[in-house]
């Protein structure tokens, strides 16, 4: 889900995650995904990559 690092996809994420639903949460860089540790650690995936960069998303591990 993009945009969960903050506002309504942060929202969103969170009530998936509170209804059962495997989420996949996604930050354009470390930092920003530092913000997502909440949601991580109910059960959310992260994947963290800037989309406008081709090369960083393919590179990009998830965990």
């Amino acid at each position: 889900m993009t945009g969960s690092a903050d506002g309504l996809g942060g929202a969103a994420a969170d009530s998936l995650l509170s209804a059962g639903h495997d989420v996949v949460v996604h930050a354009r860089n470390h930092e920003r995904a530092a913000v997502l540790d909440a949601l991580v650690d109910r059960g959310a995936h992260l994947v963290v990559g800037d989309f406008t960069d081709r090369d960083a998303v393919r590179q990009s591990p998830r965990s």
